[in-house]
């Protein structure tokens, strides 16, 4: 865990870091227009290799949730699970249209029978680089700045430039609503790691509890 000053060499790194997202996702989906190209360079190159670079920043706690935990997140996910399918069935129309969100996702390279493989790679593969990046190495190198500043940043550089995918999928005037939730997740996201001393357990939370609902309503949005 740092320290030190406020303004080190590494420090400056990892916060231009977090700004990358911002370029790779929009040459992705605004620029080439390809799904497959946003999850190459959002996952690989925005977050694979400071998170192996920074692993000695979260490695010590790579220890397994205590069953306490892991209960406490399986009666989140039996409720969260079935009340976001609930809801979107409900209201779902009211900021998101079905139809253009599938046009838009499928002029970018999207067919229906990437479906469940597609769900099982956000769902895995998601959750484990975006929490060792975001929480393992931005969170322990920003979250000890003054007035917690760095985890400020941590939580609002996380969910901002998702603004650049989730203005394309819902209706106007949603887009910002929702990245405020995505703030509240981060911030929760940092909050449970820094109490569990586990790295793990956000994983599963932000699998389980964030991912999975948005891969349900995604496949009710390819469903019709």
């Amino acid at each position: 865990m740092s320290t030190g000053p406020l303004l080190t060499r590494y420090r400056v790194t990892v916060v231009l870091l977090t700004l990358l997202p911002w370029p790779a996702v929009w040459l992705g989906m605004y620029g080439a227009k390809s799904l497959v190209l946003t999850f190459a360079l959002y996952h690989g190159l925005c977050l694979l290799p400071p998170a192996i670079a920074g692993r000695h920043l979260w490695g010590a706690t790579l220890r397994m949730p205590t069953a306490r935990e892991l209960l406490t997140l399986a009666l989140a996910a039996a409720v969260i699970l079935p009340v976001t399918v609930i809801i979107f069935h409900w209201i779902g129309s009211t900021f998101i249209s079905s139809t253009d969100a599938l046009a838009i996702l499928t002029a970018r390279g999207f067919q229906a029978r990437w479906l469940v493989p597609l769900g099982v790679y956000f769902v895995v593969v998601n959750s484990v680089l975006e929490e060792l990046f975001w929480r393992g190495v931005v969170l322990n190198e920003l979250g000890r700045t003054p007035d917690k500043v760095g985890a400020l940043w941590t939580a609002f550089t996380f969910a901002a430039w998702h603004y650049l995918v989730v203005r394309l999928l819902v209706r106007p005037g949603w887009a910002e609503l929702v990245v405020l939730s995505i703030v509240g997740a981060g911030a929760f996201f940092s909050w449970l790691y820094r109490r569990s001393g586990s790295i793990v357990l956000p994983i599963l939370w932000h699998a389980v509890v964030f991912d999975l609902p948005l891969i349900l309503i995604f496949a009710a949005i390819v469903r019709g």
